[in-house]
């Protein structure tokens, strides 16, 4: 389960993570801490402007925080907090769950698959109190990120505690101004415009990852390795996610750092050059290696330190 633990915990988009989340039900994020909490914090600097940059995760548990005091800090400290997307906004997003990850004209998703592949599913369905008939209009890759949350429920990582829908909940609790660096439109359209062949596989790489118990327990150590601030380990994770053959190592290279970590760095470049003290939460995949989000920053002439 590593390649898809990796693509829901750090990526997955939140615009489908912003279906179970509930962005105003904690006030975690104000609280003093007292042991390590996650993540990794970094500030950059250029031309007399600053910023922080904070890897978040996408799930979570209710012993994830409260924040680190230095953490806590900086958000007290900002005067903006922004996000890929403002999980608690809904707007709109049924109509591009439809747009993007739903069968139209009467097709079915037992219609699409492969029948080795629809027996597969059927255990997974059970285990996760779902019925064949429930995701019949499910596209394969929306199918495959909702087995991804349900087994991360499963496991007790709920979207509720995801580290992005705490942030969001402290910037409105604390009256800050909440900035979108993406859209959900840009994220689910990433996935949304895979060929049905590379959905079905894409599916596959998922059921077979989740039915792979040595894989399961595996991709535990990349939560601890957030939990630690292992910036090199998640750094090592990633590469081994992205040097395979598989479709979604490749899928990941390309949707994840090819087209997204560019226009990331765009939106904060944007944001710390006209807000003083922003603060930046964005998932901890984003950081690392050679392609990262701190690598393009530094390229345009940024100081990266990390702080936490």
């Amino acid at each position: 389960m590593l390649r898809k633990i990796i693509v829901t915990l750090c990526w997955l988009p939140l615009s489908l993570l912003a279906l179970s989340a509930q962005a105003d039900a904690t006030d975690a994020a104000a609280a003093a801490a007292s042991v390590r909490q996650g993540g990794a914090l970094f500030k950059i600097q250029r031309a007399g402007h600053s910023a922080y940059v904070f890897g978040t995760i996408h799930v979570g548990r209710a012993d994830f925080y409260p924040f680190d005091d230095v953490v806590l800090q900086a958000l007290q400290q900002s005067s903006a907090i922004a996000l890929e997307i403002d999980p608690g906004n809904a707007h709109g997003l049924a109509g591009l769950m439809t747009k993007y990850g739903i069968y139209a004209n009467g097709k079915s998703l037992a219609q699409e698959l492969p029948p080795r592949l629809l027996q597969q599913l059927s255990p997974l369905l059970e285990k996760y109190g779902l019925t064949l008939d429930q995701v019949a209009s499910m596209k394969p890759w929306l199918l495959a990120t909702m087995l991804g949350i349900s087994e991360y429920t499963h496991q007790g990582y709920l979207p509720q505690y995801g580290v992005d829908v705490t942030l969001a909940a402290y910037a409105k609790k604390q009256e800050k101004r909440l900035v979108e660096l993406e859209t959900a439109e840009q994220q689910l359209s990433l996935l949304g415009k895979l060929t049905p062949a590379e959905q079905v596989q894409f599916l596959q790489d998922s059921v077979d990852e989740i039915q792979d118990p040595a894989k399961a327990q595996r991709s535990m150590q990349l939560i601890t390795r957030w939990r630690d601030g292992d910036v090199d380990g998640m750094a090592a994770m990633l590469a081994e996610l992205t040097s395979d053959d598989t479709f979604t190592g490749k899928f990941v290279q390309r949707a994840l750092l090819d087209e997204r970590n560019p226009g990331l760095a765009d939106g904060i470049t944007r944001l710390a050059n006209a807000t003083p003290h922003a603060f930046i939460g964005i998932g901890m995949l984003h950081l690392v290696g050679k392609n990262s989000v701190l690598a393009i920053l530094r390229q345009r002439g940024y100081t990266v330190s990390r702080v936490y």
